[in-house]
């Protein structure tokens, strides 16, 4: 509570005491305690009241709402946690990795598109690495025979040794009949 006295700040503690003992409280806003404490009483009896007027039936029915709406809210976390593995399911058999499939799926349940676009980005970076990475797995060395461009020549044929030829022959029939016809 606060009060409004002027110049309190300045006077002394005689003076003080004096003026809050003067002082007429504005107590239109509150009620008093005597009457609260009776009200809240006569609430209180109504409410056991009431309860006891219940029927049996009135308190079977209630009783089943409450069931039913705690089934209600278990059928949903369970429709939404079925929801949520099948988007999982998903993510990974598009070759996600864990973390970001388990991700990517919450941000769908939960509606977060622009997380879902954002996961989207990064896993096909992700594969266009690995795909980079296998290409150059499988991309065979450049031969060290040829003129310099890759390609074997009719002269760079004759300087190989005659064990480098019948490889070459084995390794690329089509090129040694072209280059040399076939004749050793």
């Amino acid at each position: 509570m606060k009060f409004n006295i002027e110049n309190y700040e300045n006077m002394t503690a005689e003076e003080k005491v004096a003026a809050l003992e003067a002082y007429e409280f504005d107590m239109s806003g509150y009620v008093a305690k005597s009457v609260f404490d009776k009200k809240a009483s006569e609430a209180a009896e109504l409410s056991k009241q009431l309860k006891a007027r219940m029927t049996e039936e009135e308190v079977t029915k209630a009783k089943e709402a409450e069931e039913r709406e705690a089934l209600l809210a278990k059928l949903k976390a369970l429709e939404t946690e079925k929801t949520l593995n099948t988007y999982v399911n998903s993510y990974l058999a598009m070759g996600y990795d864990e973390k970001l499939a388990k991700s990517t799926a919450q941000a769908m349940v939960d509606g977060d598109m622009e997380t879902v676009f954002k996961n989207q980005k990064t896993h096909v970076e992700a594969e266009k690495k690995a795909l980079r990475t296998e290409l150059l797995k499988q991309t065979p060395p450049p031969s060290s025979t040829g003129n310099g461009d890759g390609a074997v020549t009719l002269e760079t044929l004759k300087n190989m040794t005659a064990q480098e030829r019948y490889e070459f022959s084995q390794k690329n029939p089509d090129q040694y009949k072209a280059l040399y016809g076939g004749n050793n």
